[in-house]
């Protein structure tokens, strides 16, 4: 006869072994969610390309009842088994708070050890992974100042946030080694859990995998009223799901579509992570920032818990789960409810991997190659909970009620477009066309509602992610739609062979030089090309096209400042300017002469589709508040006058914008590149002349201007202007 004790230990061991072996479609009912069916591709041979060998480790590590086992992994062995750490638990790292209206990140690289040795990486603000947790009040005016201490270009995106094209971070907002981009917008989005990461074309895998990212955690006045958990890192936790497989050197592995999935789980930057919980009700905000693999998490003692948010806000009521899918990209926020616990109890938040069709993200069946991994097709831990003692002032019930959200329906939908899944071999795309940054995809009309249906082929999963807008999904040709599944979300796991139909409004922000981005979240798929983008404008109809019929922008790009440039700038010092005349805002009419006969005139030549010129109207606009009448600031744009105008209100300068659109002004000035500057000095004599800025020829500038204004020089700091002289796109009719 069993003792008690043991019986016990055998019957959950048995649970275990039936949830990780049990035929699918019992899997699925018992854990509350659609099966999912069909065959997928072979996995792909060792050789050419392979992933890279892993480390034979430390003593213990993870291991495969009947699996390959060891420390650092093993062969080609088949996978499907739960998986077991050997190494001590670690204390989880909780992200600090930054807090207010005005944010100041730094990326730089940096290192971390994780097994033996030490492990190159990347975080903000001196973390040695990730970075902090930014937060953000709705309705506030919020400013960034983000430098870029890699030896590399990147971006920072704000996934799942609502902001004009331009600030959004996408790959065109790209930012050089020892750079700062200061973008700045209003915050609109709903409370819930959103998060920021690089987002430059064909580096995302890599520097998402070194670490850069950190969560965004919106606040609203509607969530502030409601009996929730939010103490941060007490009672409201978060947690960013990953994992990372090491080299022979202890160096992360990334070598794209060749290395999907990591080997050792990592929550928020930490290996085999454990947290202490007061016996309450607490908040999980997660996040899955992994490369590919999605997740299926539960607890290990089968009790349910209750969403609450989707990526973009709270549901309209709880939901009681036991199972909840979470693919790469998207974020949810659970209750779990821990009143009925002893101070000292453990549980565990796990992943129930463990047989899925091919096609699921990190169901593929071997432990090696390209498409293998220690973790895939198992039941693994993300979190060990050890219980503590309440707070003073616990959450001890489940709110049944949240929020009451309008969405836009099927009836307002105003247009409709597909977006097809093509190729995979060598490379995912849509529409059989590979990302190009110059191409515009998709353009919507400002204001309206769309429902969007993404086709997916028959060979893999994808997690669709869109940016700019929260949608809602209508309708999955391979289900119904599930109940936690029913909120606001920008990020949409795609089944192979299946479709998925969402509506969204394309409201508040309009460009036709700036492009939104839709793409799949797996970064090997999205570095190889599986993204496209959309304008989002007025009037599709003003758009102009080439030859071919495609829309075509400029993308951010370096302009090598050449000798002849320099030396043409140089030699019109001391030179009379040519003259010219406009009209005031006023309709009053003048020119240059008149206006440079008392006062200095700083002359800002600007390209209507170079995104240079809007960076550089930043510094022009410090240059125009801090001497005020004392200067004229004149911007010249190559367009017509209601371009000029709308180039004025989207960038929100602070002087005069005239139509050069015929470059007849550029002409006499010898201006040839955007972001030019002249400085006419009192009199109608060329004081100074850019081609191109810096945070020295902007200083310069001030000076100058002081000068000559018979003003003492003010106290400016350029904090994001280039350290070296840049200039803009060519200026062109």
């Amino acid at each position: 006869m069993l003792h008690p004790f043991r019986l016990l230990t055998w019957l959950a061991a048995a649970l275990v072994g039936w949830l990780a072996l049990a035929p699918l479609e019992t899997r699925a009912q018992a854990e509350g969610r659609p099966p999912e069916g069909g065959d997928g591709r072979p996995p792909r041979p060792d050789g050419p390309g392979a992933r890279p060998g892993r480390p034979e480790g430390p003593p213990g590590g993870q291991r495969r009842p009947g699996g390959p086992g060891g420390p650092g992994g093993g062969g080609r062995g088949k996978t499907g088994g739960v998986v077991v750490s050997d190494r001590p638990l670690q204390d989880l790292w909780i992200p600090p708070l930054l807090q207010g209206k005005t944010f100041d990140l730094t990326l730089a690289a940096s290192s971390k050890k994780f097994l033996t040795g030490t492990t190159p990486t990347a975080g903000f603000n001196g973390a040695d992974f990730w970075g902090p947790t930014l937060v953000f009040n709705q309705g506030d005016q919020v400013q960034i100042h983000f430098k870029n201490n890699l030896k590399e270009v990147t971006t920072v995106h704000w996934h799942g946030l609502h902001l004009p094209a331009a600030t959004d971070g996408g790959p065109h907002q790209t930012i050089a080694p020892g750079a700062t981009w200061s973008p700045t917008w209003k915050v609109d989005n709903q409370a819930a859990t959103y998060w920021y990461h690089p987002h430059p074309h064909e580096l995302t895998q890599k520097q998402l995998t070194l670490g850069a990212g950190g969560l965004i955690i919106i606040r609203d006045p509607v969530e502030a009223k409601l009996a929730l958990p939010r103490t941060y890192g007490v009672d409201d936790l978060p947690l960013v799901l990953a994992s990372r497989r090491f080299k022979s050197d202890q160096q992360f592995s990334y070598d794209g579509d060749n290395d999907k999935y990591g080997d050792y789980p990592l929550t928020n930057g930490t290996l085999d992570a454990q947290v202490k919980l007061p016996a309450q009700v607490v908040r999980l905000r997660l996040l899955n920032a992994e490369n590919e693999r999605g997740y299926i998490l539960g607890l290990s003692d089968g009790r349910p818990f209750h969403l609450i948010a989707t990526d973009g806000g709270l549901l309209e009521k709880t939901v009681a789960l036991k199972r909840l899918t979470l693919m790469v990209g998207e974020r949810a926020e659970i209750l779990v409810d821990l009143s009925g616990d002893q101070p000292g109890a453990t549980l565990d938040l796990m992943a129930y991997n463990s047989n899925q069709p091919f096609g699921f993200p990190g169901g593929e069946p071997d432990s090696g190659g390209a498409n293998g991994s220690l973790l895939n097709n198992g039941v693994f831990r993300v979190l060990r909970i050890n219980v503590g003692a309440p707070t003073a002032h616990p959450v001890k019930a489940i709110p049944v009620t949240l929020v009451s959200n309008r969405y836009p329906t099927e009836a307002e939908v105003t247009n409709r477009r597909t977006i097809k899944v093509a190729d995979g071999r060598p490379f995912f795309n849509f529409d059989g066309k590979a990302f190009d940054m110059t191409r515009n995809d998709q353009v919507v009309k400002l204001g309206a509602t769309e429902a969007w249906t993404v086709t997916n082929n028959n060979i893999f999963g994808h997690a669709f992610h869109i940016h700019d807008v929260q949608f809602k999904i209508l309708a999955r040709s391979d289900r119904a739609v599930a109940e936690w599944e029913q909120g606001w979300k920008d990020t949409a796991y795609l089944p192979k062979g299946a479709s998925v139909t969402f509506v969204a409004k394309f409201a508040d922000f309009a460009s036709e030089t700036d492009p939104f981005m839709y793409h799949c979240h797996m970064g090997n798929h999205e570095d190889g090309g599986m993204m496209g983008q959309f304008l989002v404008v007025k009037d599709p109809a003003t758009l102009k096209r080439d030859a071919s019929g495609a829309i075509r922008f400029r993308a951010k790009m370096e302009h090598p400042l050449t000798a002849k440039l320099l030396a043409t700038a140089t030699g019109q010092a001391n030179t009379p300017a040519p003259d010219f005349e406009w009209k005031e805002v006023e309709g009053k009419p003048t020119t240059l002469a008149k206006q440079a006969a008392s006062k200095p005139v700083l002359l800002y030549f600007i390209e209507r589709d170079c995104p240079c010129s809007r960076d550089a109207a930043i510094y022009i606009n410090q240059l125009s508040a801090a001497f005020g009448s004392a200067v004229k600031v004149v911007g010249l744009i190559n367009a017509d006058g209601e371009t000029a105008a709308a180039w004025k209100a989207a960038t929100k300068a602070k002087f005069l914008v005239l139509a050069d659109s015929d470059l007849a002004i550029a002409g006499a000035f010898k201006a040839e590149r955007s972001a030019t500057t002249l400085l006419v000095a009192p009199g109608g004599i060329i004081a100074k002349a850019n081609p191109g800025y810096s945070a020295g020829t902007l200083q310069e500038l001030a000076g100058l201007i002081a000068r000559y204004a018979r003003l003492p020089a003010p106290k400016l700091t350029f904090v994001s202007a280039p350290e070296k002289l840049t200039s803009g796109c060519p200026l062109k009719e």
